[in-house]
């Protein structure tokens, strides 16, 4: 696995991402004088448009005195582990060497585990600080802190500005000759530093109030256990979780190392993200970028990111739908602030499940995530083999949606259609038979029906007969249109087209509709954000691979960063521009990792799990006709899980269907 390595930095180089899914945190060039930090559910209302986003939480920040000087660390060098999400920073500090290793572990997630080296000669002081942020958008409330006791050197209960939520921290020093408390949440650590090294370790520990009423003294407790298990076994632990991540590596023969380095940083930084123990599902950003669509969870968790976890890591999956079904009561509010029965999940969700869209935006008419988000319970039911999921969350979500749309929907004299709604594409606000919703819809209704059968809770004549009925404009050549009324020109935005990528809605003359998408702007949407990562494969399905390849090459390999391979929401067309793109290289946007990665996975295998019925076995979710873009030779995916069962998938160019083996656990 590559080892990222830095010691010339350009200006406009974004800082490397260290997280666990639970806390996320950006280390600058000195980790000791700036960092930020995120945590999993502590939100705050944000002074200025008033509305909810991810708060602050303090970092550690380090300053050293020798003599009774302060001394002034200088960086050399960053390398940053994709093997094992360890950053090593190695910086000198006057005559004395230092490297310092920082991670979160996967195995427990709300610590920050520092390793600090030293190497030298003479007694070394380290003051140990945890800023309190009050400049950034989320702020954050005053403190209280309680002083050091046993097992810990401090402690804090951290509210939010607006004190609807609250963050408890807690912090422990070792390896130091002694240890002094200088009051609120720091303190000063005295070592003799000699040639053959010193190592001082830091541990802090973040619990966010919506999964604990008294978050620092629980933070407390979490040093206490790590204490007991100790720093070298949980650094341990958190490589043999990678190392099983990694187990399911995509690799492609034929595409180069360019391609490898664009796929392992994409499921590096994405399952980075993903965490089986987070409160709060995973923004687009992951807790990367607090500023950013203010760390808002939206339709992207469910469509691009949770595809590659469902195959890779289905406990951490099923956290992520966890979100959702624990905040129904507030999606059946929505609806009912809406007008309409059943339940309708926000555009833009918040900790508690509130609509918090900002009020100048009009998306939250973009109500085809309540689809999205039902279809997604749908596959994890149909991949996981979770039989006892389904009664307990995929149903109830199911019901509540496909009741939403029988409100939803309006009879006419062409069948049920849908209103006044805004699709995939927001640019285009308040149409009318929006294609993918209406189809979406479909699929949701003819699932939502034979769970109700498969339960025991009857049949469901009426959902059936909107299904059948539902109204999808394709005009008299057989072209499925993005919604009724759109003209037709050379540029037609694509989004239309993840009605059949990923869920296998094909409506009209399907050769005919890809064609047309193609060959009219999908190139130019290779460059924005979400769906584009997996554009390639439509080509691909044509038997375009030239094509194929181009469209691969433009939605992916120029929405990455160095130094750390890190990604963009928005494509930078010549790495040159970088610095002049400001707007554009905020990082990491998972989003569009994750539709590449489910395009590798489900789209050049031919692997859609949305069959007819829901009860399918795994050969009927493969389709014939294997073909990848030029160059590429085969695709292999190292494990994934399908109905409790682990498999390696492999796709050959020209393959007839791809392979699927399964594999010893």
């Amino acid at each position: 696995m590559k080892k990222y390595f830095v010691n010339e930095w350009a200006s406009s180089a974004p800082p490397a991402y260290v997280s666990n899914g639970f806390i996320g945190f950006r280390f600058n060039k000195n980790p000791f004088e700036d960092a930020l930090g995120l945590l999993s559910g502590f939100t705050s209302v944000a002074m200025g448009d008033e509305v909810e986003g991810l708060a602050v939480i303090p970092t550690p920040l380090m300053t050293f005195f020798k003599n009774g000087e302060e001394i002034y660390p200088t960086t050399i060098s960053e390398t940053y582990d994709f093997e094992t999400g360890e950053l090593l920073i190695c910086m000198q500090l006057d005559d004395t060497d230092l490297e310092y290793t920082v991670y979160t572990p996967r195995t427990m997630p709300t610590l920050l585990c520092s390793h600090i080296f030293f190497r030298g000669e003479g007694e070394i002081i380290v003051k140990i600080e945890y800023e309190i942020k009050h400049n950034y958008r989320h702020t954050v409330g005053e403190p209280t802190f309680w002083p050091a006791a046993k097992r810990h050197d401090g402690k804090m209960l951290l509210p939010s500005y607006d004190h609807s939520t609250s963050a408890g921290i807690s912090f422990c020093v070792y390896g130091a000759d002694s240890k002094k408390d200088t009051g609120n949440l720091s303190c000063e650590a005295a070592l003799t530093v000699t040639k053959e090294g010193r190592e001082m370790q830091v541990i802090t520990s973040y619990v966010p109030s919506v999964m604990h009423t008294e978050p620092h003294n629980q933070a407390q407790r979490m040093i206490g256990l790590a204490e007991w298990q100790g720093l070298d076994k949980i650094r341990e632990d958190n490589r043999a979780a990678w190392s099983k991540l990694w187990e399911s590596r995509i690799t492609i023969d034929g595409a180069g190392d360019e391609w490898q380095d664009a796929i392992d940083a994409s499921f590096f930084y994405l399952m980075s993200s993903v965490s089986e123990f987070s409160p709060a599902s995973v923004p687009p950003y992951g807790l990367s970028h607090g500023n950013a669509h203010g760390g808002h969870i939206f339709w992207d968790t469910e469509s691009f990111m949770l595809m590659v976890p469902l195959f890779c890591s289905p406990k951490a999956a099923r956290a992520m739908l966890d979100y959702r079904f624990k905040r129904i009561d507030m999606a059946a509010a929505n609806a009912r602030l809406n007008g309409y029965l059943g339940i309708q999940f926000p555009w833009q969700s918040g900790a508690s499940g509130s609509e918090v869209t900002p009020p100048e935006f009009t998306q939250a008419g973009e109500q085809h995530v309540n689809l999205d988000i039902a279809l997604a319970f749908d596959v994890y039911a149909r991949v996981s083999g979770d039989d006892g999921y389904i009664k307990e969350a995929v149903w109830p979500v199911m019901k509540g949606v496909a009741e939403w749309i029988e409100s939803r929907a309006v009879k006419t004299s062409r069948g049920y259609e849908i209103f006044h709604i805004t699709g995939i594409d927001e640019e285009t606000d308040n149409v009318n038979n929006d294609s993918y919703t209406n189809l979406m819809c479909i699929k949701v209704l003819r699932s939502a029906a034979q769970y109700s059968e498969m339960l025991g809770f009857g049949s469901r004549p009426h959902w059936c007969e909107i299904a059948d009925n539902m109204f999808v404009p394709v005009n008299d050549d057989g072209i499925l249109l993005q919604y009724e009324g759109i003209k037709m020109t050379d540029r037609q935005v694509p989004t239309v087209l993840m009605s059949y990528f990923p869920y296998g809605a094909f409506v009209g003359d399907v050769e005919k509709t890809l064609a047309h998408y193609v060959k009219n702007g999908m190139e130019e949407y290779c460059r924005y954000p979400m769906l584009s990562g997996f554009l390639g494969v439509f080509p691909a399905w044509t038997g375009d691979r030239e094509t194929s390849l181009k469209f691969y090459e433009l939605a992916n390999l120029t929405f990455f960063c160095e130094p750390f391979h890190s990604c963009t929401e928005w494509s930078i067309p010549d790495p040159a521009l970088q610095k002049a793109m400001t707007k554009h290289i905020n990082t990491n946007f998972i989003t569009a990792r994750g539709s590449l990665l489910s395009g590798l996975i489900m789209g050049l295998t031919k692997m859609c799990p949305w069959t007819d019925d829901i009860d399918s076995p795994i050969d009927s979710w493969f389709g014939e006709n294997i073909v990848l873009p030029d160059g590429w030779n085969m695709i292999t995916i190292g494990k994934v899980y399908l109905k409790g069962k682990a498999y390696r998938i492999t796709a050959e160019n020209g393959a007839e269907r791809a392979l699927l083996e399964m594999i010893d656990e």
